[in-house]
């Protein structure tokens, strides 16, 4: 557009000196409408770039709450999660419970199940779009993320881990059952030492559980936390110490529920994980 003003200008004073009196009294009229034009076509240049960034498919920056990525734990499947996508849609969260399918899906390694996770989340960035996502894991579940955070990937904003034994749980010490996701679970296994992603914010959710006062619906696991809650360091769950929880020095609190390991996931810690899935934090 400036180019054109330029030559409009340069043409007028090369007809002005060659005294061609009509030319002369049109010149200020020229001007001033080139002048008009110019500054109309340089708004329109600004609204046009103002929509498209507006209209453009959901970024990182996109005021769009992220797609929500929910992982179940050990000896679990998605269906674990049916409060949480009820209460994620009501947000309008879009929300993606995983269940494995090349590899075990309630006994795989977090291994395997990171590599899965993998292709879930590539799947889950074409539906919507989006090219980061969020993911909150319940026990195991947060431990396959860490595994698939542990390669550096740049595509996940946060991460909520609840009831995770980050530092593993004594529980599983001797435990032979659902191999070998049960490993995984262990003190000292391989996925509880992988190291902190810088592109991804860490959070924890831990149950401080006491059987006398309930919270814990009656489950496959019932009869193991009872006895978890008086063989574990307290506070517990019933299946993970706090202790193990928090034990990541770059993981931020959430806060603390009175359920236990299996009654984790209720609208009470949703609502304490509810501010960072929609942004707020």
């Amino acid at each position: 557009m400036l180019w054109l003003f330029k030559v409009l200008y340069t043409t007028l004073f090369d007809l002005k000196s060659k005294n061609n009196e009509k030319i002369m009294v049109l010149i200020p009229l020229i001007l001033v409408a080139s002048i008009a034009v110019f500054a109309c076509l340089l708004s329109l240049q600004q609204i046009y770039a103002q929509v498209s960034s507006t209209t453009s498919p959901a970024n990182n920056n996109s005021t769009e709450p992220l797609p929500v990525l929910l992982v179940h734990g050990y000896l679990a499947d998605a269906s674990t999660w049916k409060k949480w996508e009820d209460l994620l849609k009501k947000d309008n969260i879009p929300v993606f419970p995983i269940t494995f399918k090349q590899s075990d899906d309630k006994c795989g390694s977090a291994a395997e199940h990171a590599k899965e996770l993998s292709d879930q989340i590539a799947n889950v960035k074409d539906q919507t779009g989006q090219n980061i996502v969020n993911i909150v894991g319940h026990s195991k579940g947060g431990l396959d993320a860490r595994m698939y955070l542990g390669n550096n990937t740049e595509d996940v904003a946060n991460l909520v881990m609840i009831g995770t034994p980050n530092a593993g749980s004594p529980l599983a010490e001797n435990n032979e059952v659902c191999t070998p996701a049960v490993y995984d679970l262990r003190p000292g296994a391989a996925d509880s030492k992988v190291k902190e992603n810088p592109n991804t914010k860490y959070y924890s959710i831990a149950g401080d559980w006491n059987p006398d006062a309930g919270n814990c619906d009656l489950s496959l696991f019932s009869p193991i936390q009872r006895g978890g809650y008086d063989s574990l360091p307290k506070p517990n769950d019933g299946m993970v110490p706090i202790s193990s929880v928090e034990s990541l020095d770059y993981s931020k609190s959430l806060g603390h529920s009175k359920s236990c390991h299996s009654n984790l996931l209720s609208e009470y810690e949703y609502g304490l994980a509810k501010d960072v899935l929609l942004g707020n934090k």
